[in-house]
């Protein structure tokens, strides 16, 4: 299998962001979200992963953003088969949901979660996500001592009409050492959770500073801006 480069994660810590891999006993006390399903050659084995985000630690941008999480996001399987090894299949469940949730508590000053844009919404812009690519790694294909994952996030930027802006590549990382499980399968969640730990993290840290997102804060605060004076304006003629 070929893998994608592994990014450099080591600035893209929050100070509410645990480093290195996962406590045993934060895995055992978060909620179930994340599926991993390994088959075999005696059967199927499929394990929840119990996973809650923290919020970021950042300071919120004053904006209104409507975060758009479609179905095929929340659907999303990678499903994969090593020769030799067997087939395996990371399957996201609701693990997006809860991330982007956290990270728009985080991040913006206000957030709501849906599937679309409306007419209705009273918000200054749109984030769309969705899984370009998803890799992961066995010890016995790289001779080390742990599983790794690559998600490949793309983040697309979308203006108060729902019309797209930019978009925002981000690859994530996440890697497990073996001797701290009992199998594959917890060691795939682990990696997966982290990375998706990581692609939280980058972002909240890089989105005021990222040329790819630079426009449509700008077109956002601008949007604001324009609405803040009409509502004086009338207050004032009242």
């Amino acid at each position: 299998m070929k893998l994608s480069q592994r990014p450099d994660s080591s600035n893209h810590e929050l100070a509410c962001l645990p480093s290195g891999r996962l406590p045993r006993h934060l895995l055992r006390s978060l909620l179930p979200l994340l599926v991993v399903m390994l088959a075999s050659g005696c059967g199927t084995v499929q394990v929840q992963l119990q996973s809650d985000f923290p919020v970021p630690l950042v300071e919120p941008l004053p904006l209104s953003v409507g975060i758009l999480v479609p179905e095929e996001l929340l659907g999303f399987t990678h499903s994969e088969e090593i020769p030799g090894l067997g087939d395996y299949a990371i399957g996201l469940g609701q693990v997006p949901a809860d991330l982007l949730q956290r990270m728009g508590t985080g991040v913006f000053r206000q957030h709501q979660l849906q599937q679309a844009v409306t007419a209705e919404d009273a918000v200054d812009g749109y984030l769309l996500t969705s899984i370009e690519e998803v890799q992961f790694a066995l010890p016995k294909q790289t001779r080390s001592d742990y599983y790794e994952v690559w998600i490949r996030f793309r983040f697309e930027f979308l203006d108060q009409n729902g019309a797209s802006v930019s978009q925002w590549l981000l690859s994530s990382y996440g890697k497990a050492n073996k001797g701290d499980y009992r199998g594959a399968e917890g060691a795939l969640q682990a990696a997966a959770l982290l990375a998706c730990r990581d692609v939280m993290a980058s972002f909240s840290l890089n989105l005021a500073s990222h040329p790819s997102a630079q426009q449509w804060l700008a077109n956002m605060a601008t949007t604001q801006s324009a609405a803040d004076t009409a509502d004086a304006a009338q207050e004032n003629a009242q």
